[in-house]
């Protein structure tokens, strides 16, 4: 029992080791991206092709500028907090398992930057379009800048780790956990899953911006199923 307990207390004691290094990697980074805030945020207004944007409080234009430095030390640091869940969990994998989970490290780090692209090219775009056309003559938009960053930074972030979900699936396919004939019986489940979780991260709720969100990510559910099932035929006839 006290071999238990001890070990217990070790894992909470290094998970609390990799939680504080990846908060001390944002900080860092978050601090160093407030110099540069002021700057970003006026590319983040300009770009969008609004005019201007608006503070309705003394201390939201400074709140906003620290918001701009959290989510350039979150964007900076994702690879090092990837690295620090894999650095806690694969102690406890086997040596197979850790050989597969380290080869993803990369292609997580990969999808979520392309999940970012997205994001930015296409999904926060097409949706201020969509929304911003329901305006008239007599009713004008008003961006508040905070609202607006929320709006901005939710978006990325959310496309960037949803991006990350067809990678799961087929890490935990590569590792045996579950098998790709189940994933192929309960595909329907499995997408209004996707549906459902989109729904909930888009941070609009219109059904414009999620279908923008949820198609890429569907095709992205079949094609890590194609390459699932490709991986296991290798690897029977390597067998063989």
């Amino acid at each position: 029992m006290a071999e238990k307990t001890l070990s217990f207390i070790d894992h909470l004691e290094e998970l609390r080791k990799r939680i504080l290094y990846s908060i001390a990697c944002v900080g860092i980074f978050s601090i160093v991206g407030f110099f540069f805030s002021k700057r970003i945020l006026n590319f983040i207004i300009t770009s969008s092709h609004i005019e201007s944007a608006y503070f309705f409080s003394p201390m939201e234009a400074f709140v906003s500028q620290i918001k701009v430095a959290i989510f350039l030390g979150i964007f900076v640091s994702f690879p090092f907090v990837l690295y620090q869940t894999w650095a806690f969990i694969g102690p406890g994998l086997t040596n197979k398992e850790q050989k597969v989970s380290i080869a993803y490290i990369g292609s997580g780090v990969v999808l979520f930057f392309i999940g970012n692209l997205f994001g930015y090219f296409i999904l926060i775009p097409f949706g201020l379009r969509f929304l911003l056309s329901f305006g008239t003559e007599y009713l004008q938009p008003l961006i508040n800048i905070g609202k607006y960053l929320s709006f901005i930074f939710w978006c990325l972030l959310g496309s960037g780790f949803l991006f990350q979900l067809p990678l799961l699936l087929f890490f935990l396919i590569r590792l045996g956990i579950i098998d790709v004939e189940t994933v192929t019986k309960h595909r329907a489940e499995a997408i209004i899953a996707i549906l459902i979780l989109c729904a909930v991260i888009t941070p609009t709720g219109d059904f414009f911006t999620l279908l923008l969100i949820s198609v890429p990510l569907l095709l992205l559910f079949e094609l890590s199923i194609l390459a699932a099932k490709f991986s296991q035929r290798q690897k029977a006839s390597e067998e063989i």
